[in-house]
């Protein structure tokens, strides 16, 4: 029986760890920050990505607390399967902006799942195949930054 997914061998860099900190405003924590990459070969128009779910310690985060950041553009989760025109790279990490009023110190359980589906594998009209970019790490949240609101 075939799978719905596939799922290649590069979990261990879909989830930067120097890009799990703490997220400030005018020197109030108001969320976190969570750098992803693609688990697949090549890059992907964001309109490839069908899900993002987020669990940190066990618990759910609502998308709508999510914010996703790439080439300087913010997203909502919602959003991304009709971006055509925005290309996530191989190499790029995106930003992923939690809103949750952040996370406290020490190590949190961080499991995200990524469905993806892929513009080069097409089975028929409107039929593609699908890629599992999940990953799940342990990870000290790092040191709060703080975000430059005029930059956005």
């Amino acid at each position: 029986m075939p799978t719905q997914f596939m799922k290649l061998g590069f979990e261990d860099r879909v989830i930067r760890e120097d890009g799990f900190y703490n997220i400030a405003l005018n020197g109030k924590i108001v969320g976190f920050n969570l750098d992803l990459r693609i688990n697949y070969y090549r890059g992907l128009p964001l309109s490839s990505v069908q899900k993002i779910k987020l669990f940190v310690d066990g618990k759910e985060i609502s998308s709508d607390l999510m914010l996703f950041n790439l080439n300087g553009k913010f997203f909502t989760i919602e959003q991304l399967p009709k971006l055509y025109a925005e290309y996530w790279g191989i190499k790029q990490a995106a930003h992923l902006r939690v809103y949750n009023g952040g996370l406290t110190e020490g190590v949190h359980d961080v499991d995200i799942n990524i469905e993806y589906k892929s513009p080069y594998m097409s089975f028929g009209p409107g039929i593609y195949g699908m890629i599992d970019g999940s990953c799940h790490k342990k990870m000290a949240i790092g040191k709060v930054r703080e975000i430059d609101e005029t930059k956005y």
